[in-house]
């Protein structure tokens, strides 16, 4: 069998041993040629005006000839793959061989098609393992720009794939490691850096996410002479506060009857940490769970918040009771009183603090200075109550995970 790869530096093996005798670029630029537009034999004179296009015709040609004599010698067995007449040479259609190319293309043809997770997964890694570099970066005739551009345009397309979903399955070291490929083979893709920043800040690595992005700023600066975007700048920011936040890493406990492992909510799960992703750039969401009793809508709501809880997200949780369908607010009053967000009310302003101790009337014993709040007898002293509670639980440090369970108990005020 012929081995040829041509992603990254020519390589040729025949028979289990290497072929050594087509050892030039222009041998590598007109065998890969030939090898690519195998779909039907090539004029020679085409052949000719492609690679030699400053020279007569007839000089062409002949170089033509002796470049096709030379590759002919080295490479053995050469009319079991190479079809050469007087008027076309090309790449017969009844050669076998490998081809890295071809492998790529057809493992991504695989990720596109896949319907389990894990098959998607396979074919993807498989079509990473197979793009060492580019299309024969030593080769720099002009035919191969718009080939070799495809073919990176398509690996990226598949790096971002698998990061996506190895990020979706919270795999964060692979994860990385692929979005590390990424920055390495395009340095000046903010796409990219924050790609890569979210996923070491997830991976409990806030110093090489802080990293990544001075090397965003290096890169930009000296190939572009530009500034990061403002994305790129607020990903930065939103670490640099997540950075005065102790840390904690979640580490991976085995399962217990009390914590059972998470089984067949993938699709679920990803859908979770889509939305979470969206708040967490900026688009604050709502998700609701719902489904049949005992189908494990709270043990998915337990995952989500064992994750968000090791990666120092500030997260409260409470429940709703059958018997507080009447008590106004009684969520809103659980999660104020948390220790997470309850430390945090003395930040606000005495005028808002009157307005939550509506709510949390133990306000009034801590802050004796606290004025007294009136009847909401007024549609705007009903508006300054709500936009009080807000700041309240928007005082405490972000990003922030709010959970009710058991909604269908939740008092109408609270749903409003």
């Amino acid at each position: 069998m012929l081995h040829i790869r041509l992603l990254g530096d020519f390589s040729l093996t025949y028979r289990d041993e290497t072929v050594t005798g087509i050892n030039t670029p222009r041998l590598h630029s007109l065998f890969a040629y030939l090898l690519l537009h195998r779909a039907a034999p090539q004029l020679r004179q085409h052949v000719a005006f492609v690679f030699w296009p400053e020279t007569s015709e007839a000089q062409a040609r002949n170089n033509l000839r002796q470049v096709l004599h030379q590759l002919r010698y080295a490479l053995p067995d050469s009319d079991r793959f190479l079809h050469v007449d007087a008027r076309t040479v090309g790449w017969r259609s009844d050669a076998t061989f490998f081809l890295d190319v071809d492998e790529f293309e057809r493992a991504l043809a695989l990720a596109d098609t896949a319907e389990r997770a894990d098959d998607k997964r396979a074919a993807l890694e498989r079509a990473a393992d197979l793009y060492r570099a580019d299309l024969l970066p030593s080769c720099y005739d002009e035919w191969i720009s718009a080939e070799r551009d495809r073919l990176r345009q398509r690996h990226r397309q598949a790096l971002v794939r698998l990061v996506d979903l190895l990020e979706a399955r919270r795999d964060y070291a692979q994860a990385i490691h692929h979005a590390q490929r990424l920055v390495r083979d395009e340095p000046v893709d903010e796409d990219a850096y924050c790609r890569l920043m979210r996923l070491l800040a997830l991976n409990g690595d806030r110093t090489g996410a802080m990293r990544a992005y001075q090397s965003c700023v290096a890169n930009l600066q000296r190939e572009l002479e530009a500034e990061p975007s403002r994305t790129t700048r607020e990903l930065y920011e939103g670490l640099l506060r997540m950075e005065s936040r102790p840390m904690r890493v979640a580490a991976r406990q085995p399962a217990t009857e009390t914590t059972p492992p998470l089984v067949g909510r993938g699709r679920e799960w990803e859908r979770l940490q889509a939305a979470w992703l969206q708040a967490v750039e900026g688009s604050p969401g709502f998700v609701l769970v719902t489904g049949e009793a005992g189908i494990g809508k709270s043990r998915l709501a337990e995952e989500l918040l064992s994750w968000a809880d090791g990666q120092s997200i500030t997260v409260a949780r409470t429940r709703s009771y059958a018997a507080e369908g009447q008590l106004s607010l009684a969520p809103a009053a659980d999660w104020l009183r948390s220790d997470v967000l309850r430390k945090n009310l003395a930040k606000l302003d005495p005028v808002w603090r009157t307005e939550v101790s509506r709510i949390l009337p133990e306000l009034v014993s801590e802050y004796p200075e606290l004025p007294p709040h009136e009847p909401m007898t007024e549609y705007g002293q009903r508006q300054r109550f709500f936009e009080a509670l807000a700041r309240a639980v928007l005082a405490a440090p972000q990003p922030l995970l709010l959970l009710i369970d058991d909604l269908q108990w939740c008092d109408q005020e609270t749903l409003e």
